[in-house]
């Protein structure tokens, strides 16, 4: 199955390389759109110093895992977020009469290659929010070691959710609003810490949109916010968790779809 998947992506690549230009040009767009949302931030925090006691360093550290992992997801599954194509225009069918799973095939079409750009501008703030963190004297070695982790991970979780509203549009024929609630105002709520909102919406990033696991949690014990030893254990494992389920919800939507022919 791997190697069927590295085929398909290596062909998906070769076909979207064949326009360069376009290739930089939406990629550097992407990465600046980004990088603006972050001065934007940035000039927050330089008027008020600080948010609920994390400085712009550390809240750079939140933005540059969640920044880099959104655009991961974005990246190598952009036919999970425009899913309701699928299911409104019958695209769907043509993927179930083929002897491979529909989801190995939606994962290796139309890879969206500008996403490289928010990938590199996530990573870019990251290594600016740990020089400035070495500069005010803390240890950066654990955080150094274990960005990588959170961006795989977040990435995981962000395809999850994804994933899972997917899995809900098989019933509901619609998946571009929900995606405003699941994945576009989440991912710009990790930007800050989790503890800045509603005792409602902290419950809701720690289990059903679990965004807290990717940067916020791992970071609190990591940047010494209070948190236990284990809680960076706690992103890879609340991403295999958050996939499981995901792939249970999507599974079962397979199996009671109704084609529009039908």
């Amino acid at each position: 199955m791997f190697a069927l998947y590295r085929k398909l992506i290596a062909a998906s690549i070769r076909s979207q390389m064949q326009y360069k230009i376009n290739f930089v040009t939406s990629a550097a767009t992407t990465g600046m759109i980004m990088v603006l949302d972050f001065i934007i931030l940035s000039a927050i925090l330089y008027r008020f110093h600080d948010v609920v006691g994390w400085n712009i360093y550390e809240v750079g550290m939140l933005y540059g895992i969640s920044s880099a992992s959104v655009s991961l997801y974005r990246l190598f599954a952009p036919e999970i977020n425009d899913f309701e194509k699928y299911i409104v225009q019958g695209e769907l069918d043509q993927l179930l009469i083929r002897p491979v799973s529909p989801l190995l095939l939606l994962l290796t079409r139309n890879l969206d290659l500008s996403r490289v750009g928010g990938v590199v501008q996530g990573v870019s703030v990251l290594v600016i929010s740990l020089s400035g963190l070495a500069s005010e004297g803390k240890s950066i070695m654990a955080l150094v070691l274990f960005s990588p982790i959170a961006i795989l991970s977040g990435g995981l979780i962000y395809f999850s959710i994804g994933l899972a509203t997917a899995g809900v549009a098989f019933w509901t024929h619609q998946m571009k609003d929900m995606l405003t609630f699941t994945i576009y105002a989440p991912a710009n709520a990790s930007n800050y810490p989790i503890g800045l909102y509603p005792n409602w919406l902290k419950w809701l990033f720690f289990s059903a949109i679990p965004i807290a696991y990717i940067n916020y949690l791992p970071m609190l014990t990591l940047l010494g916010k209070g948190g236990e030893w284990f809680y960076p254990i706690l992103t890879p494992v609340g991403a295999a968790i958050a996939f499981y389920f995901a792939r249970m919800l999507w599974n079962v939507g397979i199996r009671h779809y109704h084609s529009t022919g039908s």
